[in-house]
């Protein structure tokens, strides 16, 4: 009985709670963000709002997202597994996920579906790289910065070298990723175009290590057979690609 009185309250506190900032305006959910993320142009209420747009504060800059919505389960807030269905497009790119953070920290991500252009990535790493990158997850959870489960693929379209001389067309790639016991299995397959590429992904807690064979045609193209040597032993049918590292 005792047990039951204190959940009751319990429940009757988070009523309250929400009860509370069912009128809160949007702005207030910035409480709820990262410190690097910025909204603009909010509106809306904590519940249900968008912003006009949203940016995330780099050492070297802002990375423009664009127009942001969301939207809050008031249920999870009881359950004490805040639920937010979020939606972020900016010039024909877009991702949207569903983010549930429960109380030991660990953050569920499920639905997660991401569409952008591959240069995107040189915000974060100097690869000189186009494209298109599709990402659709049906879950992922991570915890402490570590990846507990990952279940999805990742597709690179119309793959390309930006080369000083032009545009080196490369292909069409799939990532296929899984996981088990705090690892993450990938592999990579060419789905088409003149550089095949083919091998595994591993990831365990902090530790990772890429393993990929690199054939074809565009192999003998000099600037990306120059690119490819400061990371991959040269070989008679292209290349061999083994990355190990922790992060």
């Amino acid at each position: 009985m005792k047990l039951f009185s204190v959940r009751l309250r319990l429940m009757l506190v988070c009523l309250l709670i929400c009860f509370s900032v069912w009128q809160a305006p949007a702005r207030l959910v910035e409480i709820l963000l990262p410190e690097r993320l910025v909204l603009t142009a909010v509106s809306g209420s904590f519940w249900s709002g968008e912003a006009g747009r949203s940016a995330l504060q780099l050492d070297d800059g802002a990375l423009v997202l664009g127009r942001a919505s969301w939207h809050f389960s008031p249920l999870s807030l009881l359950l004490l597994r805040p639920t937010v269905t979020l939606s972020v497009e900016w010039s024909g790119q877009q991702l949207t996920g569903v983010f549930t953070r429960d109380l030991s920290g660990i953050v569920a991500i499920k639905n997660f579906h991401a569409r952008f252009e591959s240069g995107l990535i040189r915000q974060f790493l100097p690869l000189y790289i186009g494209g298109r990158v599709i990402a659709d997850f049906s879950e992922i959870a991570i915890a402490s910065d570590q990846i507990l489960a990952l279940d999805g693929k990742l597709l690179w379209q119309n793959a390309v070298w930006a080369a000083a001389a032009g545009d080196v067309p490369l292909g069409d790639y799939q990532l296929s990723l899984s996981s088990d016991n705090n690892r993450v299995q990938g592999q990579v397959t060419t789905l088409s175009g003149t550089l095949v590429v083919a091998g595994d992904v591993v990831v365990a807690e902090s530790d990772y290590e890429i393993d990929l064979d690199l054939s074809g045609p565009a192999t003998t193209d000099p600037e990306l057979a120059g690119a490819l040597q400061l990371l991959a032993a040269p070989k008679p049918t292209g290349f061999d690609m083994v990355i190990k590292g922790s992060f």
